[in-house]
């Protein structure tokens, strides 16, 4: 049953409601009180509404005083026959009736006393957290402001050292997370904390969240609801909170899921939208001087908010500009465009949106990541210059330093430059955070914000290392690290290891193709029947499994053939033809890791001359993905590690072969990851034509790491290639 004033639920046999003291209405009348139904032979009996009791104690009537003028209630059990009918009964004096007009008043107070005391009894010793409250349990516990509230640990003593959060996890906001909440006290001793510990807690429904310390349970976070009303009256003036004896069960997780499988799952659906968008990361030569990074140029995980889990940084090229229009270096710089995502309630949010590449006055052009006291911040620049021809030049800059705080990025810090130089004087005038500084105190507030890493968007050709290996990617190095990250994202969204790639069986087919190439070494460029190949690969035993791959590396054999082919040989000029040609073309499989295929690719180009030279190199293809990969991802060793070791096996293989000098050339391409391939035997690395000896000495496979257990392969030489 429930009351029909308030809607509480009703426990059976109830005459009022514990939760408003409202009387509970009696079917038929059969258990109404007397004093209630009233007399019928009387025309003004009282009203019929009387305040009901919500405890009883058990001797709240047994020391009362009789009253003989009271008519038994309903609970009273009388041996008495059953009385005559109305009709029957014969007149009662004036004086009795009088009485009997007074009994439900005096029954009404008694009964009104009695459930104050009743209610008092409940609400002062019926919920005092003695063990009754545990967490994981449904019901909500009450507190007012003063409810002091002391939890217990898994041993049942009370906790000593914890976190307490109030979140709401049906809200929208920072309140809605233990990792945003603005509702969060750190407690030592075992005093327990109030509500009013929470500076301006308003009134609402929460979870209270508390994180034991001193637990060696890596899941010691345990959950209880509770209704926070400042003036609660139905709140305890403690609570003390149980972990309960059996195990909570852990809380289904979403198609098997955590909150970062989903957010990894949603920042790779971000990479293919602007991949799709704006094409895959990449690099061209531009503006004669300069490497460029198009398309998505940087995707890396950062945990900018500190809350354990990484946020999407993302860079993007909307589009290349022309070097021959004026202003062709501001407006690339303005093309790059930087995106910060976060992972919000079941989707992801953008949480920074602006332009904030760095850039020299030679046009070398970054972003960076900035760390300052253990924070990631992020850094706005915008710069004006104007030409004042003979008078000299004036130059503003504005910069401001990001920092996520809870759900988005504010401004932290900011400064301000003037400078106005000329042939004879030069004048600047700073500011910090709206405050007069001088150039040496900007200088320092600058340097007060390192860069934690750096990502080039433009490089000069020759300069690839502009802050140095480790805290700077150059633009070719981009594309290793979207790889890593997309890699990194694919293992972390996944409920459970996939090993699809290592339970799949690949394999190579080489394909060979006779070719008529160009004999250079004449003017009437005779044709050689010469055998090219080229690779396609199986998975599972069916060439399907890696159709996408197939085309590509089919129709980059194609393009080959077809170069070849409308060559012709032009000796009217210096003696040499005006573009050179490919005359071997050799692809092969060298070694198979898995779903990592590592492939020699050996070409050798003519352009008329004597002779020709090699472009060997090594290229990895992940099979699984049907992408390509860095040599550095696919071994798993950084391009520092690898340089090193090639640098000390260089040394060894020239030690053992005096008669090929090292000329130092080869030191030059320690960092390029097409020098790098892995066979059976160990890792290796590939030289070119000229980079040791002469070019009769040839190009050389050097080892530069063991695998198959003999120290002794490392500076001896393969024979990948010619």
């Amino acid at each position: 049953m429930f009351c029909a004033k308030c809607g509480n639920k009703l426990s059976d046999g109830a005459r009022f409601c514990v939760n408003c003291g409202a009387p509970v209405a009696a079917h038929d009348g059969a258990d109404v009180p007397v004093s209630a139904q009233g007399d019928p032979r009387e025309g003004d009996a009282p009203d019929a509404t009387v305040a009901a009791p919500v405890l009883v104690p058990a001797d709240a009537t047994s020391n009362a005083t009789p009253n003989p003028d009271v008519s038994p209630g309903p609970d009273t059990v009388s041996a008495e026959p059953e009385a005559a009918s109305a009709a029957d009964a014969p007149a009662a004096p004036a004086d009795t009736a009088a009485k009997k007009k007074k009994t439900p008043f005096i029954i009404a107070a008694v009964i009104l006393v009695i459930a104050i005391i009743g209610v008092a009894a409940f609400f002062l010793l019926g919920n005092k957290g003695t063990g009754d409250i545990e967490f994981g349990q449904d019901t909500e516990v009450e507190l007012a402001v003063t409810t002091v509230i002391k939890p217990r640990g898994k041993d049942g003593s009370l906790m000593n050292s914890y976190d307490a959060y109030l979140i709401n996890e049906k809200a929208k906001g920072d309140v809605s997370s233990i990792k945003t909440t603005p509702y969060h006290l750190t407690v030592k001793g075992d005093q327990g904390f109030k509500p009013s510990d929470f500076k301006d807690l308003p009134n609402n429904r929460y979870t209270l969240v508390i994180v034991d310390h001193d637990s060696d349970d890596a899941d010691s976070e345990q959950k209880i609801p509770v209704n926070y009303d400042k003036e609660n009256k139905k709140a305890p003036s403690e609570a003390i909170i149980a972990v309960p004896s059996k195990p909570q069960k852990a809380p289904a997780k979403e198609d098997g899921k955590t909150d970062e499988q989903k957010a990894y799952g949603l920042f790779l659906d971000k990479i293919k939208e602007l991949t799709d968008t704006y094409g895959a990361c990449g690099s061209t030569e531009w503006g004669g001087s300069y490497n460029l990074a198009t398309g998505l140029c940087v995707a890396d995980l950062v945990d900018f908010d500190g809350d354990g889990m990484n946020e999407l940084f993302v860079v993007y090229n909307t589009q290349v500009a022309n070097p021959n229009v004026d202003g062709w270096m501001d407006k690339q710089a303005q093309s790059f465009k930087s995106e910060v995502w976060a992972y919000r309630d079941g989707k992801i949010v953008k949480v920074f949106d602006e332009s904030n590449v760095e850039h020299d006055n030679g046009g070398v052009t970054w972003v960076s990541v900035h760390q300052k006291d253990g924070k990631f911040y992020l850094m706005t620049q915008d710069s004006s210059y104007t030409d004042l021809g003979d008078a000299g030049y004036n130059e503003t800059t504005d910069t401001v330093f990001y920092v996520m705080d809870g759900s988005k990025f504010k401004q932290d810090a900011s400064a301000h430059s003037d400078a106005n130089v000329s042939s004879d004087s030069s004048d600047s005038t700073c500011t910090i955070n709206g405050k007069d500084a001088t150039s040496d105190e900007l200088l320092d507030f600058q340097d007060s914000y390192p860069a934690y890493l750096s990502y080039g968007l433009i490089n000069y050709l020759q300069d690839a290392s502009f802050y140095g290996e480790g805290t700077y990617y150059p633009v070719n190095d981009l594309l290793s690290l979207v790889a890593k990250t997309t890699q990194a994202l694919e293992e972390g969204a996944a409920t459970k290891k996939d090993d699809t790639a290592k339970d799949a069986s690949y394999s190579a087919d080489i394909k060979t193709v006779s070719v008529p190439v160009p004999d250079a070494s004449s003017d009437v460029t005779p044709r050689v029947d010469t055998d090219w190949t080229y690779l396609q690969f199986s998975k599972d035993g069916k060439p399907d499994g890696c159709k996408d791959l197939n085309a590509k590396l089919k129709e980059s054999f194609d393009a080959d053939v077809d170069a070849t082919s409308s060559w012709r040989l032009d000796l009217s000029g210096n003696g040499n033809g005006v573009a050179e040609v490919l005359q071997n073309r050799y692809d092969t499989m060298v070694s198979l890791d898995g779903s990592i295929a590592c492939v020699f690719q050996e070409r050798y180009y003519t352009a008329g001359g004597p002779h020709g030279w090699n472009k060997n190199a090594v290229v990895y293809y992940d099979l699984s993905k049907g992408t390509e990969v860095d040599a550095d991802v696919a071994l798993g060793i950084d391009k520092d590690t690898l340089a090193g070791l090639a640098s000390d096996a260089i040394d060894a293989f020239a030690h053992a072969n005096p008669g090929i000098s090292d000329t130092g050339d080869v030191r030059d391409h320690l960092y390029e990851m097409d020098r790098y391939g892995r066979d059976k035997a160990g890792i290796f690395f590939i030289t070119r034509d000229y980079e040791m000896g002469t070019y009769a000495d040839g190009s050389h496979v050097i080892y530069i790491k063991a695998l198959n257990g003999d120290d002794g392969l490392v500076g001896a030489s393969g024979d990948y290639g010619n």
